[in-house]
């Protein structure tokens, strides 16, 4: 089971990756912000796991960090409310 402090870090990781963009690191950052505020954990995962699927909907991503960003929509489902 995940805590958010460490999809935090999955996704910090993934964004200090030196292949990831620009347009990514902007993105992923956004994401953490959004779990870092207060309110509803669960519409907090909805829109995180909405944000995140989008991304790896983008052609613009390589291979290995779509994987990346699926494993983290995966160890999202797994964190408790």
């Amino acid at each position: 089971m995940a805590s958010v402090s460490e999809i935090i870090d999955l996704l910090s990781e993934i964004s200090e990756d030196a292949s990831a963009t620009k347009n990514l690191k902007t993105k992923i950052s956004g994401i953490i912000s959004i779990l870092k505020a207060d309110g509803d954990l669960s519409l907090k995962k909805n829109k995180v796991s909405n944000e995140l699927d989008e991304l790896a909907a983008n052609s613009d991503i390589d291979s290995y960090t779509r994987t990346q960003l699926l494993g983290v929509v995966g160890a999202l489902e797994t964190v408790e409310e």
